[in-house]
């Protein structure tokens, strides 16, 4: 049987088991009228919308520096354009002289051990390693995730929201590296290993195709199904013909998803605000291409399936008349018989918009490049967006005639998602933790549990001891090696005379150094000995009491939710079952 990733490159989709069909006709019985209505509404916003990305491209993608995120005057404007387009640059997250560093240091950690998974066929760049020097440490700085939590402030949250913005936590991702010599790809001058017959069919088919082919991050079928985004009725209004209603920016339907049913080697498991890169060397236009739609173009390829044209798509080279009048709301009609098809959709992968399946996308116009990033640049997208790396099929396309050069030149991104605490991010956590510390595959990327790919034996693999020297304590509870500690909820009616529910932590010593001191140590149950341990924010957060201060400062009892709170119960409690003296619930 040919892989289903060979079918993003053909003319047809894949068809889906029979429960598909009939979970499209569930999702859609009894507002047919209305969604045909808002199909047409749809398409006509989306033409509107391809002219305007297509007439200001590059300007779309609002950029700061790092050195501004505290600065409200600075940010207001940020902030708009990001939520309407969906991307961001952040400058100068990291220190230049410390991005060199860790790509010299990678690349030194490279060389020590050469049996490495061979990354995707159509994806030669991408590879599976998840705890090189650049990865670990700067998941764990301090300027990171400050930048992270910046990011993560912007969406709508409130405080009945069971996530903490406050705490970023890593997500173990993969790293790009792209190293040639002579116009060979190479990992430090080792050629890449040899594909597999099904990789090699797959880089053949992408070789071979000219489609535009986007990637859609975070599931796909899942965003159709019950059991995944249907959980917590996040696309409802998208698929009862309402997508007006639909905020893009509304964590409330994304906290309980499922994103990965299909334990699909690379699928994300856990809950993520952004999807995001970190620039270790210079990025020039063009290798990476984005949609600037976050919810045009999520709600019309959740309803593409649901839709077929009445007259079939004109020959390539047609005239553009031809193609408006295919294009046009007329010639598209709810199908009365809905079928297994879900366009770009097959268990254990990312969702792809094709140019043949989502033809209104226009993605020879809609995708745009985000300006040059300097090492220590961090470009952020929303969850829902579509991208496209455009260095691909380097093992079948020759570089131009006299490009080619003896000297090795490197290019290194690191994937850097950003992802708040919660009770589900805590229990993915404890696994990623497990395999941090056995120098195993992030989980996600080792759906065997065989550990295949293993970076155990490499010599010099940054452990917890560098993650404490990049990033202190707020490194270390990045990974989940250390507990979160925080003291009474703002929305507590308890007595602040008397226990309350965000007792979470308590220390063992009789004498209290002053807060920014405090260091989590082992507990005992001796509650005679207890103090309740205050919220301390990490530098830059900006607390919720409404101050209006742009410094950094610690929280007071105005600046913790109730749900916060529980949130950073639940995660010591399944991070650290055994360091907890004890526990009052309310």
């Amino acid at each position: 049987m040919e892989p289903p990733v060979l079918s993003f490159y053909g003319t047809r989709p894949v068809p889906l088991p029979s429960r598909f069909a009939s979970l499209k006709k569930r999702l859609v019985a009894g507002h047919e009228a209305e969604l045909e209505a808002s199909w047409g509404r749809l398409i006509t916003a989306l033409r509107e919308e391809v002219k305007y990305i297509d007439e200001h491209r590059t300007e779309l993608i609002p950029s700061i520096d790092f050195t501004e995120i505290n600065d409200r005057s600075k940010t207001g404007a940020f902030e708009a354009s990001l939520k309407r387009h969906g991307i961001g640059v952040i400058r100068g997250v990291i220190p230049q002289e410390d991005a060199n560093k860790w790509v010299e240091e990678t690349k030194q950690y490279l060389k020590t051990q050469h049996d490495f998974k061979p990354p995707p066929a159509q994806d030669p760049t991408c590879f599976d390693f998840f705890w090189t020097p650049a990865q670990v440490r700067s998941r764990a700085h301090p300027n990171m995730l400050q930048a992270q939590r910046f990011a993560m402030s912007l969406w709508n949250c409130n405080n009945d929201d069971r996530l903490a913005t406050r705490f970023p936590i890593t997500y173990a991702d993969r790293i790009r590296i792209e190293s040639s010599t002579n116009g060979i790809v190479t990992v430090n001058g080792v050629a890449a290993p040899p594909v597999s017959p099904e990789d090699s069919l797959i880089a053949a088919a992408a070789a071979a195709s000219d489609a535009a082919i986007a990637q859609v991050d975070n599931g796909s079928l899942e965003r159709w199904e019950q059991d995944g985004y249907g959980r917590c009725g996040l696309y409802d209004a998208i698929f009862k013909g309402d997508w007006e209603s639909y905020n893009a920016w509304d964590p409330a339907g994304r906290v309980n998803a499922t994103s990965d049913l299909y334990n699909g080697a690379g699928a994300c498991s856990m809950m993520r605000m952004f999807q995001g890169i970190l620039a270790l060397t210079v990025v020039e236009p063009g290798m990476i291409r984005l949609l600037p739609s976050p919810k045009l173009s999520t709600v019309y390829f959740l309803l593409r399936p649901f839709f077929s044209p009445k007259e079939p798509a004109p020959e390539e080279g047609d005239s553009a008349e031809k193609w408006d009048d295919y294009l046009d709301p007329s010639n598209w009609a709810l199908d009365k018989e809905q079928t297994t098809i879900i366009h770009g959709a097959v268990p254990g992968h990312a969702q792809r918009v094709t140019a043949a399946w989502h033809p209104h996308l226009q993605l020879d116009k809609s995708l745009v490049t985000p300006p040059t990033l300097q090492a220590g640049d961090y470009i952020v997208w929303h969850p829902d967006q579509a991208y496209q790396f455009s260095n691909t099929n380097y093992r079948n396309n020759s570089k131009p005639e006299g490009a080619e050069s003896s000297e090795p030149t490197t290019s290194m991104l690191v994937y850097s998602p950003a992802a708040p605490l919660t009770q589900t991010n805590a229990l993915f956590l404890a696994r990623q933790r497990k395999a941090f510390l056995r120098g195993h595959p992030g989980p996600d990327f080792d759906s065997t549990g065989t550990g295949l790919g293993s970076e155990a034996p490499h010599t010099g693999r940054p452990g917890e001891k560098e993650i404490r020297e990049v990033g202190g304590e707020e490194g270390l509870r990045a990974m989940g090696l250390a507990p979160w500690t925080v003291g009474k909820p703002a929305d507590s009616n308890v007595s602040s005379d008397g226990p309350s529910a965000a007792v979470l932590l308590q220390e063992t010593t009789k004498s209290s150094p002053p807060a920014e001191e405090k260091k989590d140590v082992e507990m005992t149950d001796d509650k005679t000995h207890t103090t309740i341990v205050p919220v301390i924010l990490p530098p830059g957060t900006a607390s919720t009491s409404g101050s209006g201060s742009n410094t950094p400062s610690t929280s007071t009892s105005s600046s913790v939710s109730r749900a916060e709170s529980e949130v950073v119960r639940l995660a010591n409690i399944i991070l650290f079952p055994d360091r907890l003296g004890y526990l009052i619930s309310k």
